[in-house]
């Protein structure tokens, strides 16, 4: 009776703990519905602003400063040239516009500024309101107007460095009677937008023809489509990656036509790749504002025009010249005049543009009267907005200029508790395995006592590690679903790797890798692969400790080289104490809780998205989002072709050569559990892959909707899902998937550790000191995986220093790159009888080479530099092996 009612306690207590479970994800999911909507908006990001200097008064310099200048930064001088301004009274009091011809220096030296102009170096012609761009040569000054109306010259102001002065040079003319009004340089091209005969037009013309042009001098201006819509002026602009491909932008402005002015509420982007223009809409009115690229995919709008009160004085205007009755013409002007006089300045509101969501958001603020139809550029570390027009008929005579913070995060006791909880679980279960490290078979191959399951997970982890956790998200946020075949084609891989190279590596009881290769063909080619592999690991280790790091240290606002270091230290500590069954197991761990952490994310965007979701995906495939292939035939894309030759070759070498990854098949306790663990690992892509490239999915669909949500002055994509994690997710659940970013990273981090540990121990210290205890060779290996950890570690702090743009596409160039002549000498040596050592190693020469010539030379896909090499030292290897003849003692192996 008690067994009875205490088998029914027991069935009803597992009731209990689902439905207990079911009422927590609730909760969670519950409490992570937008936090946004019941709570203010928070402040990302800062700008300190400050008038760094004023124009000095004097006879040398223009009185009331100037609007619609040309600018820029040129040898780390600020050059200001021409613009307009009201010297001999205000507008109101009936003062005319005066069009500048002077040129401006600035020279700074610390918080020391030096203004010089000279009546000797002036523009040809007083001009201003055209296009200013910036060379490496100087500031380009392409068109705008002046007293006499269209100007169509081009002008290139430099800073001689050695003279100390400005110099100024007339560049053949626009085409036909362009009115400038925006433009770009990209590629070494100039391209160049405006509006000739009431029409908008856009050209493009090499860079090197015009700068090596003279005056009058006729210019190959190429036309291209124009901007659609009406005429075009005032706009804001700049050039921006969009995540497939960089295009210039153009925003808001007016259109003045006999009927009167249009205000423009939208904007266009022309794609620089396939000259075509897409329409951006619900545009803020940005009349006259200066842009901004900032970081990958951020397009900063500084002020604006909003056009309401420019609509009712043109309107009074248009009333007085209509008028006959003076007295009544009096009294409107003196209307026109007051709202003149008292016009309390342009917007303050700074706005960023998200070209991957194409959203806008606030982004901070301006101090009081801000200036417009001006240009904004860095000057060394700080954005600088010179002079302007501060109101109608108003300008500025200060250089405005602000530093970018971002907020520091706050990441919480709670998750600060989840996260040390975790380090110590994974610290626990090296201590563990400790005491079963009594030799090196046990300490590298786990003594065969390793699951086949349990080899497998870690397989899947060590190989999709941080990579896929953070990387294909972004991606996939940043672009499409183009990759996504890339790591299904592991399928293909697994196969040729289970049925060739497997049976050999378990027949020959290895421990390493590397000592097939001496085995098969010499010491030279043996000696190669092991240094390869653990130069092109200590690199690895760098890339999965970089990762995270950026993550830990825009949520907390930690230091990044503090987060490499703890990050590094833990999983130094527990890969050296427990070996490769620590590693193992706590690879095992730090699969569930990577791929939870994704689901979890997954379904909380699903939730927060709600009733919009069905919509808001029928807008992700109008922008191209969720194109699964492209089947065109370029080599230089990721096209279908690329993706999965791509992706087979690049698997077959890591799969077959990888130490971290090989070293796994050894474990098991026989070839069947070996296979086994490939196929586990390779099964388990499907899901995985599906989840990941989800996530990024739902993010972009996230941040479409919740666009305030986005960091406006993000540097790089790659953080974007730490970003909605630690600013969208509950503390608790936060820490709990930032621990999931650590074990995507840590698991990867210990394989590579544990292994470049290995492949020093048996293929460099035991094959030259043989015949020694082997307590002395646990010893080496235990001091081989610590000298790698802290290599990985310091490489890691070094590359901090570096802005990479997509860790994505850099991990693959340095895997094609060094790898692919690498996995050529297994398939070599498997595939090939007749190979030999000479030939293989001229073969290994070759790839090298011709990867080099490729990745330099050539502007074929990264995906392609595997397979390349690869190829090439295979057939170059096969082919050369003939004219060397054959060893007679390698002529008697049977491979």
């Amino acid at each position: 009776m008690m067994n009875q009612i205490a088998m029914e306690m027991m069935g009803n207590g597992k009731k209990m703990k689902s439905y207990f479970l079911f009422f927590v994800l609730i909760f969670l999911l519950g409490n992570t519905s937008k936090a946004q909507d019941q709570s203010p908006k928070k402040d990302f990001v800062r700008f300190d602003w400050q008038t760094a200097t004023q124009m000095p008064q004097g006879q040398d310099f223009p009185e009331k400063g100037m609007a619609g200048s040309f600018s820029g930064v040129h040898n780390d001088v600020l050059l200001l040239a021409g613009g307009a301004n009201f010297p001999n009274g205000y507008p109101w009091e009936m003062g005319q516009k005066k069009w500048e011809n002077t040129i401006i220096a600035i020279t700074r030296q610390g918080t020391a500024y030096n203004w010089y102009s000279s009546e000797e170096v002036q523009l040809p012609v007083p001009m201003g309101y055209g296009v200013s761009l910036s060379t490496k040569e100087g500031i380009l000054c392409l068109g705008g107007n002046n007293a006499e109306g269209i100007v169509t010259k081009t002008i290139l102001l430099s800073w001689d460095q050695v003279d100390k002065r400005i110099s100024q040079r007339q560049l053949g003319n626009l085409p036909g009677n362009l009115e400038a009004t925006f433009g770009a340089v990209y590629q070494e091209q100039v391209y160049l937008g405006g509006i000739e005969n009431g029409t908008n037009k856009l050209f493009q013309l090499p860079l090197s023809e015009l700068l090596g042009s003279s005056s009058n001098q006729k210019l190959s201006w190429k036309e291209l489509p124009p901007c659609p819509g009406p005429p075009r002026k005032m706009s804001s602009y700049a050039v921006q990656g969009n995540g497939q491909s960089d295009a210039l932008y153009i925003f808001s402005g007016r259109s003045e036509t006999e009927t009167g002015i249009e205000l423009l509420d939208d904007g266009y982007s022309f794609d620089f790749s396939t000259k075509q223009w897409n329409r951006i809409v619900n545009v803020p009115p940005v009349m006259a504002a200066p842009a901004l690229s900032y970081g990958v995919s951020n397009i900063l709008i500084f002020s604006g025009d909003g056009g309401d009160r420019l609509l009712e004085r043109d309107a009074l205007s248009k009333r007085i010249l209509a008028m006959e009755d003076n007295e009544g013409k009096d009294s409107l002007q003196s209307v026109l005049n007051d709202r003149l006089k008292n016009h309390t300045g342009f917007s303050n509101q700074i706005w960023s543009f998200n070209t991957i969501t194409n959203t806008f958001q606030k982004a901070g603020k301006l101090p009081n009267f801000p200036p417009v139809t001006t240009n904004a550029f860095f000057w060394g570390n700080k954005v600088t907005l010179p002079m302007g027009e501060i109101s109608p008929g108003v300008r500025s005579t200060g250089i405005l200029q602000a530093t970018v913070e971002h907020s520091k995060g706050t990441f919480g006791y709670l998750n600060y508790m989840v996260l040390g909880l975790y380090f110590l679980v994974l610290l626990g279960i090296g201590i563990y395995f400790s005491s079963k490290q009594k030799t090196t078979d046990d300490y590298f191959k786990g003594g065969g006592r390793v699951p086949w399951w349990a080899a497998g997970l870690s397989v899947f982890g060590t190989a999709l590690s941080a990579i896929t956790f953070m990387a294909i998200p972004a991606k996939t946020y940043a672009t499409d679903w183009s990759y996504f075949f890339y790591n299904l084609s592991v399928l293909l891989s697994t196969a040729v790797v289970v049925g060739l190279f497997i049976p050999i590596y378990r027949k020959l009881q290895l421990t390493s890798a590397y000592e097939y290769l001496e085995q098969r063909f010499n010491l030279t080619v043996r000696m190669f692969g092991s240094i390869s592999f653990m130069l092109f690991q200590i690199g690895r280790i760098a890339i999965v400790l970089y990762l995270p790091a950026i993550a830990l240290s825009l949520v907390t606002g930690i230091d990044i080289s503090l987060c490499i270091v703890v990050v590094g230290a833990f999983s130094i500590a527990y890969t050296l104490i427990g070996g490769i069954e620590a590693v193992i197991w706590t690879d095992v761990v730090q699969v569930i809780v990577l791929m939870g952490g994704a689901v979890l994310s997954l379904v909380v965007i699903i939730f927060d998205l709600g009733d919009d979701l069905q919509p808001m995906l029928g807008r992700a495939i109008e922008n191209n989002k969720l194109t699964l292939t492209h089947f065109d035939f370029s080599w230089n894309e990721p096209t279908i072709w690329v993706v999965i030759i791509g992706g087979f070759f690049a698997n077959l070498i890591t799969y077959s050569s990888d130490q971290t990854l090989v070293q796994r098949y050894l474990t098991t306790k026989d070839e069947s559990g070996a296979k086994k663990t490939a196929w586990t690992n390779a099964l388990l892509v499907i899901p995985s892959t599906l989840i990941f490239f989800s996530v990024g999915t739902a993010l972009f669909l996230y941040y479409t909707k919740f666009s305030d949500a986005l960091d406006p002055v993000a540097e790089n994509n790659d953080a974007i899902f730490p970003w909605f994690i630690i600013n969208e997710l509950p503390a608790g659940v936060s820490g709990l998937l930032i621990a999931g970013l650590f074990s995507a990273a840590m698991s990867s981090l210990s394989s590579s550790i544990n292994s470049t540990g290995t492949v020093f121990t048996i293929d460099i210290y035991k094959r030259f000191y043989k015949g020694v205890a082997e307590k002395r060779y646990l010893k080496v290996a235990r001091y081989a995986t610590l000298l790698t950890g802290v290599l990985g570690v310091l490489f890691a702090l070094w590359m901090a220093s570096f802005d990479i743009e997509s860790l994505w596409d850099e991990f693959f160039k340095v895997l094609g790159l060094f790898t692919g002549g690498l996995g050529g000498l297994f398939l070599l040596g498997v595939c090939f009888p007749k190979a030999n050592a000479k030939g293989a190693v001229v073969g290994l020469l070759v790839s090298s080479v011709v990867q080099f010539f490729v990745s330099t030379q050539t502007d074929l896909h990264i995906f392609l530099y595997s397979a390349i090499g690869l190829g090439t030292c295979v057939l170059v290897g096969f082919l050369t092996s003939f004219c060397f003849g054959t060893d007679v003692s390698e002529s008697k192996k049977k491979w």
